[in-house]
């Protein structure tokens, strides 16, 4: 539709500032003769022609264009005009030359095109606003136009495959405009996976094909990051044509973050996460964005595969070394997802907490001041429940400690002090105290697997920190319960690394006596064999010598005995070489420094040579044990599955068969009753018969009767079963 501007000249006493441009055009129309006026045309403002054009748009809408002439007209009226009003036409070729250009053709086009308008058209234009986001105005007046579509009216546009080559084209090219229109796809592609039907709706591309929503997706991470930086630059922020593209980039920004808590697949699931990775230098420029990738990355690190966490703790490590300010709030919610995720334990997710544990210490690896805090308020609130459970003796107190998430809790600080840098010492001793604390609050032979935890626990810590820990009184605690033999009947054994506390019924089984006494017996060695290395082994190993001697002495079990016996003698022979070996030293034990060369200098004893090959030995029978019983779980989850899908299908049989029984059961009771009537005939025979007979003979008679009505009664049996 073409604009006219308005433009008031002198006609029939009026001038023209009171005309408007359609009287103005159909006097040309009307008087062609009519002389020109010789007032001058005044110069009007520029937000004076604007509101006249706009008055003229809306007119001319308003009536319909009743009021404009035709297309030939108004071209014979301009060509006139420059000969009847010359100032005019001069002031008209200085302000508005297109209207002396009109062509005469008819301005009726199709709506369509002024509305919608090409691809092309679409794909030059920048910041195209979505489709709802279009200000609409509402005519005013009883004779608006309604065969005119309003823009809010207008459906969302259906991604295609020719509008995606057209896209790859164009960022093959780099170009931002095409960026940006993918951007929106990309949008309507999330909401639409994300099951937001009303959010789909608003935007201006609509995806409903799957297939389409995969394309859209791989099409946008293969050429998003090529397409910024080279527009952009290393630094996005400072470039020239950053304002045009903030805004889109921070809604994709925000898809990719959501998309990454909608997807199952592992493999996908990295591929968006190595890809919001590379995009790192665009998520630090907005903080916001920055927290939602933390949040993202944590909860799928705490939930999904393997290769997805180690994929995630990648991606929030590339984060941290570009914000060192985000490392505390990144530590703090892994360790709390890890609490969160490390609540149960058994053979199936042992190795992903393990994976999560090792994660984890490697983040308080990076600043080992933000690690200290961190850890002196975990270890804080252990203590603290340690506490309220010795001070209240209550159960609920008892299971604060008593859980699995308190012992991984222990593992994770054991695990950064045994790589202990020089200001995380100081932490030592409050996880040794709390340790102790856990061990004294229950002697319980039903807690021992928890005991036997912490104290391979302390063992772990005092071997990397090179500190003395005592250990051999729990030890021998424990094992003082395998002293006496139970005679309680044999049950299957279970797996005690994945057991915290167990039954008073299962206690005193003989499994569980085996489990504790190979656990403890493991556990010894190892404390015996570091503490070989030290040259005052023979003093340390002499109380240990004089209460094994008595647990000997005291044990009804044979292989017990037997295995007690040899650790005896590794000790004494170890004992006797390190005596043999100082003998010949020069310096005294307050040489620290000497004292710890000559340790340092000495080989490895019998007894961790020994230690070494059991453990090896016995670690290698209880993984094939672990992967027994995870075949046998997986057996009874499928056995469970199978009797499931069975279930329906027997139902089925089930009915037939009761309609069968049913009848069977009728045709059986009607030759019961066929069979009682012949019974019952046979012996009234039989009773005539025997009555004629003589009296000597009524018990042979009697006999001959019951044996004929036993040999009925089997007929009747053998028919009911041949019938079934």
């Amino acid at each position: 539709m073409v604009k006219m501007k308005s433009k008031k000249r002198r006609s029939g006493g009026k001038s023209l500032l009171e005309l408007d441009a359609d009287s103005f055009m159909s006097s040309f129309a009307q008087q062609p003769e009519s002389k020109p006026s010789t007032t001058e045309a005044p110069n009007t403002s520029t937000k004076k022609k604007k509101s006249d054009k706009q008055k003229t748009s809306v007119s001319q809408k308003q009536n319909g264009n009743s009021n404009l002439t035709s297309g030939s007209e108004v071209k014979e009226g301009l060509s006139n005009l420059k000969e009847k009003d010359a100032e005019f036409f001069k002031f008209l070729q200085e302000n508005d030359p297109e209207l002396l250009n009109f062509s005469g053709d008819d301005s009726n086009d199709d709506v369509s095109s002024v509305e919608g308008g090409s691809e092309d058209e679409e794909c030059e234009v920048e910041n195209d606003p979505p489709i709802n986001m279009i200000p609409v105005k509402e005519s005013s007046g009883d004779e608006a136009d309604d065969n005119v579509s309003s823009p809010a009216e207008i459906t969302s546009v259906p991604v295609t495959k020719l509008l995606l080559r057209k896209w790859e084209r164009g960022l093959e090219r780099n170009s931002l405009i095409q960026w940006k229109q993918l951007v929106r796809a990309f949008q309507a592609a999330v909401a639409t996976a994300r099951g937001d039907d009303e959010a789909a709706a608003t935007y201006k591309y609509s995806i409903i094909d799957p297939d389409m929503i995969n394309r859209v997706i791989l099409l946008a991470l293969h050429h998003s990051v090529e397409v910024l930086t080279h527009n952009l630059g290393d630094a996005p922020s400072s470039s020239e044509k950053w304002p045009k593209v903030k805004v889109t980039l921070k809604t994709y920004l925000g898809c990719l973050t959501d998309l990454l808590g909608l997807l199952t697949s592992s493999d996908v699931l990295c591929a968006v996460m190595r890809h919001c990775k590379s995009m790192l230098p665009f998520f630090v420029i907005f903080s916001r964005h920055v927290k939602k990738y933390v949040k993202g990355h944590v909860q799928i690190w705490g939930s999904k595969a393997e290769l997805s966490k180690v994929v995630a703790l990648t991606g929030l490590q590339a984060l941290v070394q570009r914000l060192p300010s985000f490392l505390e709030d990144v530590i703090k919610k892994m360790y709390a997802e890890y609490s969160k995720c490390s609540k149960a334990m058994n053979i199936r997710s042992r190795d992903s907490i393990i994976l999560m544990r090792n994660c984890l210490v490697e983040m308080f690896k990076i600043n080992p001041s933000i690690t200290y805090n961190t850890g002196f308020l975990s270890i804080r609130e252990l203590a603290v429940s340690l506490r309220s459970a010795i001070m209240n003796k209550k159960k609920s107190d008892n299971d604060g400690v008593y859980n699995w998430q308190y012992v991984n809790a222990l593992h994770v600080w054991v695990a950064v002090l045994s790589d202990c840098d020089p200001c995380l010492s100081p932490l030592i001793y409050p996880v040794i105290q709390v340790m102790f604390g856990v061990l004294k609050l229950h002697s319980s032979p039903c807690y021992h697997p928890l005991q036997l935890h912490i104290i391979r626990l302390m063992l772990h810590l005092g071997q990397q920190t090179n500190k003395h820990i005592p250990l051999i009184h729990p030890l021998l605690g424990i094992l003082e319960f395998c002293s006496t033999q139970t005679k309680a009947a044999a049950t299957k054994p279970i797996d005690l690394t994945c057991v915290l506390k167990v039954t008073k019924g299962y206690k005193k089984t003989k499994a569980y006596q085996d489990g504790i006494f190979d656990l403890t017996y493991e556990l010894l060695l190892n404390y015996t064999s570091q503490l070989s290395r030290s040259i005052s082994f023979p003093e340390v190993s002499f109380p240990i010598s004089v209460w094994l001697k008595k647990f000997v002495k005291k044990c009804d079990n044979g292989k017990y005995k037997s295995l007690i016996k040899q650790l005896l003698e590794k000790i004494d022979a170890v004992s006797k070489d390190l005596s043999h070996r100082r003998s010949t030293v020069t310096f005294s034990p307050k040489d620290f420094k000497e004292v710890d060369a000559w340790e340092a200098s000495q080989p490895e004893t019998s007894l961790t040579v020994y230690f070494n090959t059991w453990l090896k030995l016995h670690r290698d029978i209880s993984t094939q044990n672990n992967h027994e019983m995870e075949h046998l779980e997986d057996s009874e989850e499928d056995s469970k599955l199978r009797s499931k899908t069975e279930s329906e299908s027997d139902l089925e049989e089930a009915e037939k068969e009761a309609t069968k029984t049913v009848s069977l059961v009728k045709t059986t009771k009607n030759n019961l009753k066929g069979k009682k009537r012949k019974l019952k005939t046979k012996s009234n025979d039989s009773n005539e018969k025997v009555i004629k007979t003589a009296k000597s003979k009524k018990a042979k008679d009697n006999k001959l009767v019951i044996s004929e009505d036993f040999a009925d009664t089997g007929d009747i049996v053998e028919d009911i079963v041949l019938s079934d």
